[in-house]
């Protein structure tokens, strides 16, 4: 979700801006002024939602951090401060950790 509320935004407004262009064209002449009346307010409506939906999930971000924050990141139990595993997965992660590397394979967390 982090990544999703920035891209919609930017999307958004790169709907918007082609929204203009297309109309810029149709008055210059480049393009049909029956087709760029008939694009540009569905398009403009895409990129305004697209934009406003993206607003939106940015200024939710930090709640669903703080929603989020005292979690384990395998049950969502709840975790000690600053931790990210309750105490049951955190021997297992460093457990599967130590396997690996025994085995002389690299470790990757399947932290989400």
């Amino acid at each position: 979700m982090d990544e999703v509320g920035p891209s919609l935004r930017y999307l958004g407004l790169a709907i918007l801006a082609a929204c203009a262009a297309l109309l810029l064209a149709g008055e210059a002449g480049w393009v049909g002024s029956d087709i760029s009346d008939q694009w540009f307010l569905p398009l403009a409506k895409v990129g305004g939602v697209c934009f406003l939906v993206g607003l939106g999930l940015s200024l939710l971000q930090p709640v669903s951090r703080r929603i989020r924050q005292g979690r384990c990141a395998r049950c969502g139990a709840k975790t000690e401060r600053g931790q990210s595993y309750c105490l049951d997965h955190l021997m297992a992660t460093v457990h599967e950790a130590q396997d690996s590397i025994r085995q002389g394979e690299s470790y990757r967390s399947r932290r989400g």
